[in-house]
């Protein structure tokens, strides 16, 4: 058999890569009527194939290439590239990782082979050895860029943000004028909730060339979390024109829609995302739908609606879910979500315990103990056996609850309340993407200092100023009875509410713009008080407004 030693596509290649497809082919077809076999030329053929989109013809090409003798190991590695991600392409993950490890073994110093291995390995489900290979070829590149994009992308997609933040950041450092790698920073700087210089950086993004409908969607998302609705508003309706049938963006266009108070505008756009998507995008107009629903107290569509959070938050199980029947074989009552949701769907309990046994399995599950109107009889040990299992939050659902809520307190505490004893909760998890909006700089609680003659409680853990008293609360039974002992509760959204409003005391709610649907229209505690921020004020000056009325408002009430 003949030795191929030599290369004689060099000039054939350069015509490839700039993108004259046709004279490449004319080049390399020379060549093979010259040297029949000619191996370089067969890969010269197969990758144009590849980029034709012919991958099995691809894969045969290659293959006969390296069947041929005295190719050079960087010559056969790159054949091994193009056969690799030919295999993958044909959807043969395993067989292209083979392909690509002998790539890398034959020139482990070839950035394309480790990163080509990164794509097998992402392709495989085997994220850690993905990123792995990827970091390797990104140390290899004269021009890191593409790889840490590709890199950075990866680390989005599961959640590590801040690494992602890492790579994106090398990449605006090398390229800073590029308004693609200034719109993957901006995206990965809001999924670590840096929202400022999300900001920055997406608005230079947009200056720099990359006003494209994904920006601008990342940008609208910001501005919302920043509490400038309006301007999220304007953001993502550019977006949505760019790009009219993303779900992803008319989802977050909706949501602020929701937040501005126009609700028929934002249910016509979830109704249409509905009937003309499936999947992800699908379940969260749903979900957004339903919140609007429920708001509105239409409660037949909005817990039908309400269970597509299931999807969502992918709550798979392998018990049985229970479909409301009743009978005698226990259910298992599992949570979801934070403890403010969990107290304020306690009250449903009492109903699904008349039809059977259950096991709560839940965070807030001690509080069901305080609960006069639940047969303690039918809650039985959590851990044990099971006929079936259901969400707290899906209970409304299966329960068949199609009526407003009683308002009735449904916990209560043997500790008495004290005269002028006020508790206070000024912020909830700092992990919620929009808690910027929901909490309160404690520094704009220092004009309640200037009420006399009542003591104020902090109700949260964690740093609090020296004028509020602190009290022990390590369990949710410990709020609870802290709370019990409040003549007054001023809270944010958050679980210090929820569990107010469930002991049925008076309960000053300081409530974000827009707010959340369990403040809305229909009344799910009986003594609630809401003060909201200035329309359209910053979010730091109209929590400043906000406390100033709560401190007339104790100033002047009568206790």
């Amino acid at each position: 058999m003949p030795l191929f030693s030599a290369d004689p596509t060099e000039a054939a290649f350069a015509r490839s890569r700039a993108g004259d497809l046709a004279g490449a082919e004319e080049d390399f077809r020379n060549i093979l009527a010259r040297e029949p076999g000619q191996p370089d030329a067969l890969h010269g053929m197969a990758c144009l194939a590849r980029a034709r989109g012919l991958d099995a013809m691809a894969i045969a090409l290659v293959g006969r290439a390296l069947q041929k003798n005295g190719i050079s190991p960087d010559r056969k590695a790159r054949m091994h590239i193009t056969l690799g991600l030919a295999l993958i392409a044909q959807e043969h993950a395993e067989a292209g990782r083979a392909a690509l490890s002998v790539a890398v073994i034959l020139q482990p110093s070839d950035p394309r082979a480790h990163a080509a291995l990164g794509e097998a390995f992402e392709r495989l489900g085997r994220r850690d050895e993905a990123r792995a290979a990827l970091e390797k070829a990104a140390v290899l590149s004269a021009d890191d860029s593409f790889v840490r994009t590709r890199l950075g992308g990866l680390f989005l997609e599961d959640g590590l943000s801040g690494q992602a933040v890492g790579q994106f950041r090398k990449v605006v450092n090398r390229r800073p004028q590029d308004g693609g790698a200034l719109a993957n920073l901006g995206a990965a700087l809001f999924a670590c909730n840096a929202f400022d210089e999300a900001a920055a950086v997406l608005s230079q993004a947009c200056e720099r060339g990359a006003r494209t409908a994904e920006t601008l969607n990342s940008l609208g998302l910001v501005e919302m979390a920043l509490g400038d609705l309006r301007a999220a508003c304007e953001t993502l309706r550019e977006a949505l024109q760019l790009r009219s049938s993303d779900g992803r963006i008319a989802n977050s266009l909706g949501t602020v829609l929701m937040e501005i108070g126009r609700l028929e505008e934002a249910e016509a756009l979830f109704g249409a995302i509905v009937m003309r998507e499936s999947g992800e995008e699908a379940d969260r107009a749903r979900f957004n739908r339903a919140t609007i629903l429920l708001g509105q107290g239409r409660f037949a569509e909005g817990w039908r609606d309400f269970e597509s959070r299931r999807s969502l938050l992918r709550l798979v199980s392998d018990v049985p879910q229970w479909d409301g029947s009743a009978g005698e074989e226990p259910v298992a009552v599992v949570g979801e979500q934070g403890l403010g949701d969990e107290v304020q769907f306690l009250r449903f309990l009492t109903q699904a315990a008349m039809r059977r046994p259950l096991r709560l399995r839940f965070r807030a599950a001690a509080l069901a103990a305080l609960m006069p109107e639940l047969d303690q009889g039918r809650i039985l040990p959590a851990e044990g056996p099971v006929a079936a299992e259901v969400s707290l939050l899906s209970l409304p659902a299966v329960l068949g609850m199609d009526d407003v809520p009683s308002v009735r307190p449904y916990l209560t505490v043997p500790e008495q309340v004290e005269a002028r004893r006020i508790g206070v909760c000024w912020s909830g998890n700092p992990s919620y993407r929009f808690d910027r909006r929901r909490s309160v700089p404690v520094e704009c609680l220092e004009v309640l200092r200037q009420v006399s003659g009542v003591r104020f409680v902090a109700l949260q853990r964690g740093e609090v100023p020296d004028w509020l008293e602190r009290v022990p609360l390590e369990t949710p039974v410990d709020l609870a009875r802290e709370v019990g002992r409040c003549a007054l509760v001023i809270s944010v959204d958050t679980l210090v509410a929820h569990v107010a409003g469930s002991l049925g005391r008076p309960l000053w709610l300081l409530n974000r713009e827009g707010g959340d649907w369990r403040w809305k229209d229909v009344d799910w505690y009986g003594d609630v008080r809401q003060f909201r921020p200035p329309f359209r004020a910053a979010v730091a000056a109209g929590w400043e407004a906000v406390l100033r009325e709560v401190a007339e408002a104790l100033s002047s009430r009568v206790w």
